[in-house]
């Protein structure tokens, strides 16, 4: 009987944990699920660009994790140019980019307005592929690679009621991850999303629709029996963005405590 040896080199695991020297921007970090993913990648070294549309916001969370404030509206070409144009010019290099900006307004699919599909548009989808032409375009002329990871949902992924155009935008976003990562893996570029169900977030608890018997309802449901945090989308966020990410690319992680994997029918509960 023949035994082969095992002689690949075993990697220094938890230094991959780390990501010192490295720069990463964090679009929308001013709150929230950025704001926690802001302050994952600066617990493990990374230099943390915190951009916001609310200028006070960007300086609190870049203080918050010694990184540096940029305001600028990320639905328009012209700041995300200069927003990748300053971080070339003034850091020096680009590691990862994390985009975090999202919205929604909740209506009926037929009451939907015009006005409305394109609110949508611009705070869920324009942002993502001016962000990845941006990157891309910066990586390419550096000849380095970089990694991007966007916040999408499971309104992409299946279905809900109200939520018609940021469930379509939500699903286009996880189709543009999946092409950008095909067409930009050869330059090294990793590009991957995350898809989070009903999150504690700040803006989500000051909304009313949002009462006590719909959250219990939600949290009764889930597998887990409980509801995201901003931290609980955060740990998968710094994992895609890392090393030990290496070989993942194009690919939508579910963070939502198992109710995607439940099918929606009154049974028993043991």
């Amino acid at each position: 009987m023949t035994t082969e040896q095992d002689a690949d080199e075993i990697p220094d695991y938890a230094t991959g944990l780390r990501l010192d020297d490295t720069v990463h921007v964090v679009l929308g970090a001013g709150m929230g699920i950025g704001r926690q993913a802001a302050h994952a990648l600066g617990a493990v070294g990374a230099r943390v660009v915190c951009v916001d549309v609310d200028p006070d916001r960007a300086r609190t969370v870049a203080a918050e994790v010694a990184g540096v404030a940029w305001s600028g509206d990320l639905t328009q070409r012209a700041d995300v140019e200069a927003l990748f144009a300053f971080v070339g010019a003034e850091l020096g290099r680009l590691d990862g980019v994390v985009d975090i900006v999202g919205g929604a307004r909740y209506k009926p699919l037929i009451d939907l307005t015009d006005e409305d599909w394109t609110f949508h548009h611009d705070i869920v989808l324009r942002h993502a592929y001016l962000a990845i032409e941006y990157a891309a375009k910066h990586w390419r002329a550096t000849g380095t690679g970089g990694t991007m990871t966007f916040v999408a949902s499971v309104t992409g992924l299946e279905s809900a009621p109200m939520v018609a155009a940021y469930g379509a935008h939500k699903a286009a976003l996880l189709s543009l991850v999946r092409t950008a990562a095909v067409e930009l893996g050869p330059d090294g570029i990793r590009v991957n999303a995350v898809a989070p169900g009903i999150v504690r977030t700040p803006r989500a608890q000051a909304n009313p629709r949002w009462t006590p018997d719909l959250l219990a309802a939600n949290v009764a449901k889930t597998p887990l029996r409980k509801l995201a945090y901003p931290a609980d989308i955060a740990g998968p966020i710094l994992f895609l963005a890392g090393r030990l990410s290496s070989h993942v690319t194009g690919q939508t992680l579910t963070v939502d405590g198992g109710n995607m994997i439940l099918y929606n029918v009154d049974s028993p509960t043991p």
